[in-house]
């Protein structure tokens, strides 16, 4: 989105909604919209799921940021019961508006935001926040809200094509590769994730995976997982009595030696000196 734009840019909010479990179940798990009526907008809270676009296909997941528009395109959104979609759903439409010496005139888009349909938000933007302060102000229907939540969603678009503007389209799609990387190794790094296959998992090269991991984490892939590791070893080891032998495999080591080992050279004591300091 251009300045020129967003100076145009005037929104109507038409609803502002949770999508949670009761909600999934109600609907099979599917939601379908042959044609879209507005435009959509929302941000994942938990869960995982797929957002169809006419025939582009996006995953969602926790942490994520969509939009749909124009109005009038085919809609589909899909999860599991066993993970299901939760998100902070926004509809609204908008209006192009110019002023022409003391004459007011509007008109209707028929374009895209011109936004990727999905951003994964680094958290440092409080996205889900914001989301939420705009969701309890819409359903608390207190005076002004429909203005104040008219301008909520200006700001959160303006913050939005601020990142955009900031930094190219694949530097961004570079960073959630690696935050996607990074997130999956806290969540399964008691398997033995080697580099090939999380470079498979983030549909990246070995090399250009291990070369941007370098470049955005300020370590080597299995610099992180040793860290990530010895992090959650350091606190089994303050918090509990299990032998050492346990928590190492606990946190994916099989050779006790080799956790002894690699805990003392990182951490400059060793695994039961630790717990006893």
């Amino acid at each position: 989105m251009d300045q020129d734009f967003m100076n145009r840019f005037m929104p109507r909010v038409v609803d502002v909604l949770f999508r949670d479990k009761q909600h999934w179940s109600n609907h099979q798990y599917e939601v379908v919209i042959p044609s879209t009526q507005m435009c959509n907008m929302g941000y994942v809270v938990s869960g995982e799921g797929k957002l169809e676009i006419n025939d582009e296909s996006y995953m969602l997941r926790k942490g994520c940021f969509y939009h749909v528009s124009p109005p009038g395109v085919r809609l589909r959104f899909t999860t599991e019961s066993t993970n299901p979609l939760l998100y902070i759903a926004v509809h609204f439409d908008y209006r192009l508006i110019e002023w022409e010496g003391r004459e007011l005139t509007s008109k209707s888009s028929r374009t895209s935001l011109r936004l990727p349909h999905v951003l994964e938000l680094d958290s440092v933007t409080r996205a889900e926040e914001q989301f939420r302060q705009l969701l309890l102000l819409w359903n608390d229907k207190g005076p002004g809200y429909e203005w104040r939540s008219r301008n909520f969603l200006i700001h959160l678009l303006d913050q939005l094509e601020g990142m955009q503007a900031s930094k190219p389209l694949s530097e961004l799609r570079a960073e959630q590769s690696i935050h996607r990387a990074m997130e999956h190794v806290h969540e399964l790094f008691r398997e033995p994730l080697n580099r090939e296959q999380m470079a498979q998992y983030c549909s990246l090269s070995v090399s250009y995976f291990s070369l941007l991991f370098k470049k955005y984490t300020g370590y080597s892939y299995v610099q992180y997982l040793h860290k990530v590791r010895l992090e959650k070893a350091k606190m089994l080891l303050r918090n509990g009595f299990a032998p050492v032998s346990e928590i190492a495999r606990d946190i994916g080591y099989e050779d006790p030696l080799y956790f002894s080992k690699l805990f003392t050279r990182e951490v400059g004591l060793s695994p039961r000196d630790y717990r006893k300091g």
